[in-house]
């Protein structure tokens, strides 16, 4: 099990409803990616460190699954068209469950 996640920031000039809309798009994945297990996103309430606004956190049974979702033409067309013209910060991790034996090679992204 490979577990993915995600934290950031929009930007502050969005116009009204930007962030909301991109979020409720996210919210779409797990039925349209169906190898994310365990979908969680929220507000960051952090009271220690507030430099992102939100996260989310996802598994996927295998690296190949992750890699396919990330590498898709839905995902790459998302990423490119409503990820990057409203968010300021991001920070990515992806990481193998424990007891996995083979952690994801550095640079897939």
């Amino acid at each position: 099990m490979i577990t993915h996640m995600l934290v950031f920031r929009f930007r502050d000039d969005l116009p009204p409803g930007a962030a909301e809309s991109v979020l409720a798009e996210l919210e779409t994945f797990p039925s349209r990616y169906p190898a994310m297990r365990n979908w969680r996103s929220g507000v960051n309430v952090s009271t220690r460190d507030t430099s992102m606004t939100h996260g989310f956190v996802v598994e996927f049974p295998t690296e190949q699954d992750l890699l396919d979702y990330l590498h898709s033409d839905s995902h790459e067309r998302f990423v490119r068209e409503r990820w990057r013209p409203v968010i300021e910060r991001q920070a990515i991790v992806s990481l193998p469950t424990a007891g996995d034996a083979q952690p994801i090679e550095r640079g897939h992204r």
